[in-house]
């Protein structure tokens, strides 16, 4: 992973010359227009790091709370209150990761737009270049999936902490009910959670393959 970046990173920095069109505007070579989207990216990494973060402490408290709540005297406000922060703390950082992409993701056309003016790229570059673009619509694509699924998720752990709010007799059946959908809720945000990470180990690839054809020459 760490080599990946390495490489990706990388065409960042290439040291070739801006060429100028024949209109008289500066030409950049096509790995590093396309490396802006890594740049991009790595915003909405941080906030995905962030959300898995936040995801470690909520199971251990989802645990402490189904195990407290086995005991009907019990009281669980206090953990509930801080399971409803947590909520709101992934809610807000899976809207900033959300708000990467969708920028990202308005800068596309006109980046296949400017690729396609390239007047000094080998067409096999640039062919490598749309690669990257369209690996990148992919992943952006599953992503929104992803996001979809994990809203439910968040959606279905309110609704089984609000059923064991306040109640001298929870209804067991609801809360049963409800932990069960909560589960299935969050097996579904991990298979696309798995999708994403293919998606974007493909994209990886083929950028630091583009990257490699541009060092060459």
């Amino acid at each position: 992973m760490l080599k990946r970046k390495k490489i990706a990173l990388a065409g960042v920095s290439i040291l070739l010359a801006l060429l100028v069109s024949a209109c008289g505007r500066p030409q950049e070579p096509a790995a590093n227009q396309v490396n802006q989207l890594i740049l991009t990216d790595q915003e909405m990494n941080q906030s995905l790091k962030e959300l898995v973060h936040h995801e470690r402490e909520d199971m251990e408290l989802y645990g402490s709370i189904l195990s407290k709540g086995k005991n009907k005297n019990s009281n669980l406000e206090a953990l509930l209150d801080q399971a409803d922060g947590h909520i709101a703390e992934r809610r807000t950082l899976l809207e900033q990761a959300e708000a990467v992409m969708s920028r990202t993701k308005e800068q596309m056309e006109e980046l296949r737009t400017s690729l396609d003016q390239l007047s000094f790229e080998k067409e096999e570059n640039l062919a490598q270049a749309h690669t990257v673009l369209d690996q990148y619509e992919q992943r952006a694509a599953s992503f929104e999936a992803f996001v979809a699924s994990y809203r439910q998720s968040l959606d279905a752990d309110e609704q089984l902490y609000a059923l064991m709010r306040g109640n001298v007799e929870p209804n067991l059946v609801k809360i049963k009910r409800a932990i069960r959908e909560r589960n299935s809720q969050y097996a579904k945000v991990a298979e696309l959670r798995q999708q994403f990470n293919k998606q974007t180990k493909a994209f990886n690839g083929a950028n630091a393959k583009l990257v490699q054809m541009e060092q060459a020459g």
